[in-house]
């Protein structure tokens, strides 16, 4: 049963269409309601990353990068102790939660202490939607310290946990030889999560490659777009509409200032994350808008198909009535995701 915020909407919904007349189905009508039930229900939720790596390697620029938000204080202290710390952000009325794990994979003295921080673990986190392993890519190695930081997760929240997992290489243009680089630094960090997983878990994680001065890698592709596209794919459906709606007025953005850009190009707003770096720290990456390319596009809507199954059989016939009318019949947070999840079908 609808509740009563999400009938209101239904009702008004109809008669918008009505006014401008406009035809819906009603099998269509009750897949819309199904559909904004799951919307409206998904406010009060909120989404949860995990990140886990080193100190310095480019964690909180990348994550305010991603939500456009300086939500993750970046580079203020060096890991002295292993601690959990969890900042707590709202975006268009949805709620999130950053995790970071401090001191996990670094070597400070309290290292080999496993017990006590997986029990601070789980006295901290409660729901995890996509745990984040970031590290460089210029590194060579897996090193200890990130190996036992896998470990250490893999026993918190059993091997599981990896299954909604994303790797996440930062400082990609300071690679020698870049595809090579990703492609054996991909492989060499699979390798050590199978070992407390499998290779069928671990072999299924994504990696993306990131630079948080600059919007391309040396290969020139765009890499907030990858990023935001195997977060979305990949984290768990409990926190993928909460996720979907924080990010959908971005989304309705792009949409709407569709134009074909130089990768190079720079733009600004109010948002300027600092690399974590202390050697790149005057550098700034900005990030503002998504241009998504067709297979992109095909991944997202695959994962929405997945997540709220009425977009399945809906799809095809809402792109001739959603917009003017529903837009404005639904307004706000709902309104901005429903205009972004039928942009994936046209």
């Amino acid at each position: 049963m609808l509740n009563e915020t999400a009938k209101k909407l239904v009702d008004e919904i109809t008669k918008n269409l009505a006014a401008s007349k406009e035809s819906i189905s009603s099998s269509f009508g009750e897949l819309l309601s199904l559909l904004i039930d799951k919307l409206q229900l998904s406010q009060d939720k909120k989404f949860v990353f995990v990140l886990i790596g080193k100190t310095g390697v480019g964690k909180s620029s990348t994550v305010n990068s991603l939500l456009n938000q300086e939500i993750a204080p970046v580079g203020k202290y060096d890991a002295t102790t292993m601690e959990v710390q969890e900042y707590e952000h709202e975006i268009n009325g949805v709620k999130c939660s950053i995790i970071d794990t401090p001191g996990l994979c670094d070597d400070i003295p309290e290292k080999g202490n496993n017990q006590k921080y997986i029990e601070l673990i789980h006295n901290k986190v409660k729901q995890i939607d996509l745990l984040w392993f970031v590290t460089r890519l210029d590194d060579a190695r897996v090193g200890e310290d990130e190996k036992k930081g896998i470990q250490i997760i893999s026993e918190a929240f059993t091997p599981q946990v990896w299954e909604h997992s994303i790797i996440i290489l930062t400082r990609a243009n300071k690679a020698d030889d870049y595809l090579e680089e990703l492609r054996e630094r991909t492989k060499r960090i699979r390798d050590e999560i199978a070992k407390h997983t499998g290779n069928e878990i671990a072999n299924k994680i994504p990696s993306v490659a990131v630079d948080n001065k600059s919007q391309i890698t040396p290969d020139g592709k765009r890499w907030l777009e990858e990023l935001y596209t195997q977060v979305f794919i990949t984290m768990s459906e409990r926190g993928a509409i909460p996720f979907l709606m924080a990010t959908a007025p971005r989304i309705n953005k792009t949409q709407s200032n569709k134009t074909n850009r130089d990768p190079n190009w720079t733009f600004y707003n109010q948002y300027k994350f600092t690399n974590e770096d202390k050697e790149d720290k005057d550098n700034e990456f900005n990030a503002n808008d998504f241009i998504f390319n067709g297979i992109q596009k095909e991944l997202i809507k695959k994962k929405l198909i997945e997540v709220i199954p009425a977009l399945a059989a809906a799809g095809a016939s809402a792109g001739a009535v959603v917009g003017g009318p529903i837009g404005a019949a639904i307004g706000g947070i709902v309104g901005a995701a429903v205009g972004s999840i039928f942009y994936f079908f046209s």
